[in-house]
C-alpha cells in the first residue's frame, strides 16, 4: 500500500512540475485573428441523399431509387383489386396476408374411413 501512495504522489508532483515549466502562449488579439474566429461563412449545403416525405424514406443507393414506407398509407385500398366490390372490406386480403387458423380437413378415402371406424369400435369397448 505504501508503494502505491508513493507512486501516486510522484505522479502528481511530476505533473505539477511539468505544468510549471511550460510557458503560456501569448494571446493573439490581432484584427485578422479575431475576424477569423468570429466570422461565420455561409457554406452551401451539399445535396442530401436521403429525403423524408410523409410516411416514407427515399434515398438513392446501389444505382437505384429506394422508397421505404413506414406508414400504412401506401397499402392498396379496398376496391382497387379486381373482384372485391361485393365483399366486406378486409385489409389483410388486399395485402395477400393469410390468417393462421386450423389446418384444412384432409379428404378421407375409403381406406381411411374404414380405419377410423375400426379405431372408434376398439376405443368404444
Amino acid at each position: 500500500m505504501r508503494k502505491v501512495i508513493i507512486a501516486i504522489a510522484l505522479t502528481i508532483l511530476a505533473g505539477s512540475a511539468y505544468a510549471q515549466q511550460a510557458e503560456p502562449a501569448t494571446p493573439d488579439y490581432s484584427s485578422d485573428h479575431l475576424r477569423q474566429i468570429f466570422t461565420t461563412e455561409e457554406r452551401p449545403e451539399p445535396p442530401r441523399n436521403v429525403r423524408f416525405p410523409f410516411g416514407a424514406v427515399e434515398f438513392r443507393a446501389f444505382g437505384m431509387d429506394w422508397r421505404i414506407a413506414y406508414l400504412p398509407i401506401f397499402a392498396p385500398l379496398h376496391g382497387s383489386v379486381a373482384a372485391t366490390t361485393k365483399v366486406w372490406p378486409d385489409a389483410l386480403s388486399l395485402n395477400h396476408t393469410e390468417i393462421p387458423g386450423a389446418p384444412p380437413i384432409p379428404d378421407h378415402d375409403s381406406d381411411m374411413r374404414r380405419e377410423v371406424r375400426r379405431i372408434a369400435r376398439i376405443t368404444a369397448q
